[in-house]
C-alpha cells in the first residue's frame, strides 16, 4: 500500500514521525514509533516526542514549530548553558509503519533550524524552531564607518591567520564560568580577551566560546564552562582592540585593518552644512 493511500485512509493509516537535527557529521534522530526504525542507514530512536503541527503559511512566524521531547534529549543538552556556536538544522519526516520501503514511503514535510531550547519542567524540554523561509527574512549585518576597525578578528576581512596564533592548552581548572591552564599565563594579561577558546565535540565538529576577560592563567567565557571539562585540549585564540597600532604591533596586519582613522568629530547630520 502506498503512502498516499494509507495517508487518506480512515484506518489503514499507521503515522509515524521521524526528526532529524544535524550539525556538522554529527546527526541526532528520533522517531514517535514504539520501536527504533531504521532509515538512511541509521537507527531512529523511538522517544515519547511530538510537536505542535507542520504549518506552511509563508508567514516565518506561523511557520515555527515547537517540539515537546524528553528533558535529557542529546540535542537539547547542547543549549543548556549556551546555545551552540554553530546552526542546527532539523527535518521532519511523515511516514505510515507497515510500507515496505521507509526510503519511499518517508516524506520530508518541514526544514528548519534550532533557534532556542527552553526547560518548563524536569522531565521535559521545548525545542523550538525556525522554518528556512525564515532564515532568509533576517536583516543581514551591514558595515559602518567608525575609527576603530569594525571586522571581527580572523574573519574573511581581517585576513589574519588564526592558525598561527592559537594557543593550544590542557584545561587544568574550571569553576563554571572560568577556565584556566598555564599556556594561559605565559601570554600577559588581557591577551585573550575578545578572542576565543576552541574544542572538539567529535564527527569532526568543534565548539566555542568567546573570552570576556584574560587574568593570569585564568579565562572568563561568555557562555560559561558547559561541555568542557579538566584534561580536555583547547585552542586559545588571542582578541583585537581593534586599533591600527595593535593591528600593526600584535598582528602584522595593518594592510587589512578596517577602521577609518581621520573620520571627522563632527557629525554631518547635526544640521550644519559646514564642516
Amino acid at each position: 500500500m502506498s503512502y498516499e493511500t494509507r495517508e487518506i485512509s480512515i484506518h489503514a493509516g499507521k503515522p509515524v514521525r521521524l526528526y532529524e537535527f544535524e550539525r556538522g557529521a554529527l546527526r541526532w534522530s528520533y522517531c514517535t514509533a514504539v520501536r527504533d526504525l531504521s532509515y538512511l542507514a541509521r537507527t531512529w530512536r523511538a522517544l515519547p516526542i511530538r510537536d505542535d503541527g507542520v504549518r506552511l503559511t509563508g508567514e516565518p512566524s506561523a511557520d515555527a514549530l515547537r517540539i515537546t521531547a524528553p528533558a535529557d534529549i542529546e540535542v537539547a543538552a547542547m543549549f543548556r548553558a549556551a546555545p551552540p556556536s554553530a546552526e542546527i538544522g532539523v527535518v521532519v519526516r511523515d511516514y505510515h509503519a507497515g510500507e515496505a520501503d521507509v526510503a519511499e514511503s518517508a516524506r520530508a514535510v518541514w526544514v528548519g533550524s534550532i533557534s532556542g531550547v527552553r526547560w518548563p519542567q524536569q522531565d521535559r524540554c521545548e525545542i523550538a524552531c525556525e522554518s528556512m523561509h525564515a532564515s532568509m527574512e533576517r536583516t543581514g549585518l551591514r558595515l559602518t564607518w567608525e575609527r576603530n576597525c569594525p571586522y571581527t578578528i580572523y574573519d574573511q576581512n581581517c585576513r589574519v591567520p588564526g592558525a598561527t596564533h592559537e594557543v593550544l592548552a590542557t584545561v587544568q581548572s574550571l569553576d563554571g564560568a572560568a577556565i584556566s591552564a598555564g599556556a594561559f599565563g605565559a601570554q600577559p594579561d588581557g591577551f585573550f580577551a575578545g578572542g576565543f577558546v576552541r574544542w572538539s565535540i567529535g564527527g569532526g565538529e568543534y565548539e566555542q566560546r568567546g573570552v570576556e576577560s584574560h587574568v593570569g592563567d585564568e579565562l572568563v567565557l561568555l557562555g560559561g564552562t558547559h561541555g568542557l571539562a579538566g584534561g580536555v585540549e583547547v585552542a586559545a585564540y588571542p582578541g583585537c582592540r581593534q586599533t591600527r597600532a595593535y593591528c600593526v604591533d600584535q598582528f602584522a596586519n595593518g594592510a587589512n585593518f578596517g577602521g577609518a582613522e581621520h573620520m571627522p568629530g563632527k557629525s554631518p547630520y547635526d544640521g550644519n552644512p559646514v564642516m
